[in-house]
């Protein structure tokens, strides 16, 4: 048996959702490597959130993911973890949910990017009509992501890294509005981290009857802002995938006050829970 690293793949929106997804075709590390010389990883894809008043369906077509080794493997550096054609509905993966990919065999070592090629994207409204939308030439010949910080390799171990996709980033109103409908430009923004390095944000929030507010805009800060999601319909969010560190949450939403929460510390492997009661606007 080969040994094992698992790396853990999420596209960015803040609303996370998990189905299993599979991909054919993982390219194996080189042959003649040893048990020590090889790893595994596994692709986790998620999405951080899009307000959902316009659009159903955002979605991606992804054709080729590769890591970059900071030292070259048998003279390449690229290393190809999958290979194929896939379209996932990034509004699909909510509320820490994520989409996983199969286990890919890679050779031991430090992997500092990944490079996401992206062949196509599209919205769809919520009255049906769906708009295919023009992917940037550099989404096509792959985006690279700085895996920060980088992911050590090694055989027996199990690695999961985290790409996620930001959607309300990555799909921009803009353009004419059509039958009370925007346009979109496609301009893809994605974050990847190692998830056994990273801990979690999750919380519930409501107004000041207790009653659950959906659709609430949580905006996760350090520094600059990190990531954001929107509570689902019973109030409740969760954001993976955040470095060790002290952040900031903010709760937002029409018609309340926005409430800020700051220092709060993240270690790996935890959940901290931050919870919001909303005042409304006077």
């Amino acid at each position: 048996m080969l040994g094992s690293k698992k790396i853990t793949w999420m596209i960015v929106s803040i609303v996370l959702l998990s189905f299993g997804l599979m991909f054919n075709g993982c390219e194996k590390a080189d042959n003649g490597l040893t048990t020590n010389d090889v790893g595994k990883v596994t692709l986790k894809i998620t999405d951080s959130p899009f307000p959902l008043k316009f659009i159903e369906e955002a979605n991606v077509t992804i054709t080729n993911i590769q890591m970059h080794a900071i030292d070259s493997v048998n003279g390449r550096s690229w290393i190809t973890v999958w290979e194929g054609r896939q379209t996932i509905n990034l509004l699909e993966l909510r509320d820490g949910k994520t989409e996983d990919l199969p286990e890919a065999e890679v050779p031991a070592g430090t992997y500092n990017m990944i490079r996401m090629k992206i062949d196509s994207a599209s919205v769809k409204y919520t009255n049906g009509v769906e708009v295919t939308l023009t992917v940037p030439s550099g989404a096509r010949t792959g985006i690279k992501i700085i895996l920060r910080p980088p992911l050590e390799v090694s055989g027996g171990d199990l690695a999961e890294v985290l790409l996620d996709f930001d959607v309300s980033k990555s799909f921009i109103m803009r353009g004419k509005w059509r039958h009370n409908f925007p346009g979109f430009i496609f301009r893809p923004v994605i974050r990847a981290v190692v998830l056994n390095k990273a801990g979690t944000i999750a919380g519930a929030v409501s107004d000041t009857s207790g009653t659950a507010l959906p659709g609430v805009e949580i905006e996760v800060s350090r520094d600059s802002v990190v990531t954001h999601t929107f509570t689902n319909r019973l109030g409740f969010y969760r954001i993976l995938g955040l470095p060790e560190g002290t952040y900031t949450v903010k709760a937002e939403k029409e018609g309340y006050l926005l409430q800020e929460v700051s220092g709060l510390e993240v270690t790996k492997g935890q959940v901290v829970n931050q919870n919001f009661t909303l005042q409304p606007a006077q």
